[in-house]
């Protein structure tokens, strides 16, 4: 592991621990859901990033986590995440992102949230943005 990434990795997992605001939280998530895509680091998106409820609509396409997750990886290259406004209401959560990867135009996208027992896990990976994001 390169030592950036293993920095990043550790600031993620700090950041989610105790004393951290829900806003820190979710940006931890966010920041951990990058770092994971980045490395095609599968095993992690599928066990600390997705929500149970994504999982069971991938599996409702009759695609399982990993193989998802692997196309998804492969279909980008040096991706990076950056996060405008993160907007918490109670066991939910939003982010306004820009995705950008080498070959590909920069998205602003929407990126949803739910709070579970293991935490802030993505419910969805990006849709538009909406309009007053933009």
């Amino acid at each position: 592991m390169r030592p950036a990434r293993g920095v990043l990795i550790l600031g993620a997992v700090l950041l989610g621990g105790c004393g951290a605001t829900e806003r820190d939280q979710v940006q931890a998530k966010l920041q951990q859901f990058a770092v994971a895509t980045a490395g095609g680091d599968t095993k992690t998106l599928c066990t600390q990033v997705l929500a149970p409820s994504l999982l069971e609509r991938l599996a409702s396409l009759g695609l399982g986590c990993d193989s998802a997750m692997r196309i998804f990886v492969a279909s980008v290259r040096d991706p990076a995440l950056t996060v405008s406004r993160i907007t918490i209401a109670g066991a939910s959560a939003s982010a306004i992102t820009l995705s950008t990867a080498r070959g590909q135009q920069p998205t602003l996208e929407q990126i949803e949230l739910v709070k579970t027992g293991q935490g802030w896990r993505l419910s969805s990976l990006g849709s538009g943005a909406p309009a007053g994001a933009r």
